[in-house]
């Protein structure tokens, strides 16, 4: 008797920590959610431990972010995050963007690899910045998720990203 008891617990106690895994989905198909803000804070402390070595990096915003980025402002955006450094030498950027409605994931994409094929063509200024933008950036996907990304462990920051999903 007891080992069918312990049985019944363990297959409830299995079966309620199944279904805590799927929270994000909610039971009525709703997406997961990922706090893009919480992301990249992980991801830049994870690629730049030393913060004395890491690039200064600031938060693009407003008229900066349009300009960077033109056509974003028109995408209905839950969670809109940008950051690069202010001295165009150094090949680093991210941006990272959930949309309102996913039917506008592939404007997004469209806009970031337009940033990207701008800073190939000499947006870049320095042979070696436009050799990374060329080289070392990516653009993906996820749900109604995207990230363009320019780093020289690009593909490591993708599969980060690719693991929220």
């Amino acid at each position: 008797m007891k080992k069918v008891i312990s049985f019944l617990l363990a297959a409830t106690m299995a079966l309620s920590l199944a279904a805590c895994g799927n929270s994000g989905s909610g039971g009525s198909g709703d997406a997961i959610t990922i706090d893009l803000s919480a992301f990249y804070t992980e991801m830049y402390d994870s690629i730049f431990p030393d913060p004395d070595n890491a690039p200064a990096l600031s938060e693009i915003t407003g008229d900066y972010l349009e300009q960077t980025y033109p056509g974003l402002s028109e995408v209905e955006t839950k969670q809109c995050l940008a950051y690069a450094p202010m001295i165009t030498a150094v090949a680093y950027e991210i941006a990272l963007v959930e949309v309102a409605d996913s039917s506008d994931v592939d404007t997004v994409k469209g806009i970031f690899q337009d940033r990207i094929d701008a800073q190939v063509a000499g947006g870049a200024w320095y042979p070696s910045a436009i050799e990374a933008w060329q080289n070392n950036s990516r653009v993906v996907s996820n749900g109604s998720y995207v990230m363009m990304v320019v780093h020289e462990d690009c593909d490591a920051i993708v599969n980060e990203f690719n693991a929220l999903f």
